[in-house]
């Protein structure tokens, strides 16, 4: 991985480590942190198509603004192993929740992240800025999660874009 990618990255986690403290509680009931896992199917103009895994730990500021810290890893892997590129893309986020309907709320998500491709050994990729639209429906207990979170990958010679489509649950 490139200097400024590494740097990019460290900067990030320090910043989600800040946003992702714990909260003071502006309303009678305490705001905890949540966690979600899920499946997203990713389209990339450097990749193609991959299949991958996501986590997600959200800290709320309030009601309806929240940050976000995801890691993601996807495999591009239907050309085969031989030539399969496996990509880890963590994400910081700024989540705000939109007024909602019934038991169903839209959200819009925002922010940076970093695209660390793998393969044959050589690191590509680099930081990315991403913004989407999601929504959440909530059971007894849990929560699901879909969302489109579009970014672009800020390379060194080229400008990528990715398209994630995810779905999940939150705890």
């Amino acid at each position: 991985m490139k200097r400024t990618a590494r740097l990019f990255v460290l900067a990030a986690l320090l910043v989600a480590g800040w946003a992702l403290r714990p909260a003071h509680p502006a309303t009678a009931q305490p705001l905890e942190p949540r966690f979600g896992v899920g499946f997203n199917g990713m389209l990339s103009t450097a990749d193609g198509f991959g299949l991958g895994f996501r986590g997600r730990v959200s800290a709320p500021v309030n009601s309806d603004l929240s940050f976000a810290l995801d890691l993601g890893l996807t495999g591009f892997v239907l050309r085969g192993r031989d030539d399969a590129t496996y990509v880890f893309d963590p994400q910081l986020s700024a989540i705000v929740t939109l007024p909602s309907r019934g038991r169903r709320a839209p959200y819009l998500l925002g922010g940076l992240g970093a695209y660390v491709s793998f393969k044959d050994g050589n690191n590509d990729g680099g930081p990315t800025l991403h913004g989407g639209i999601g929504w959440v429906q909530t059971l007894n207990e849990t929560t699901i999660f879909y969302e489109i979170d579009p970014a672009l990958i800020v390379g060194e010679r080229a400008v990528d874009i990715v398209l994630p489509l995810r779905v999940g649950i939150i705890f």
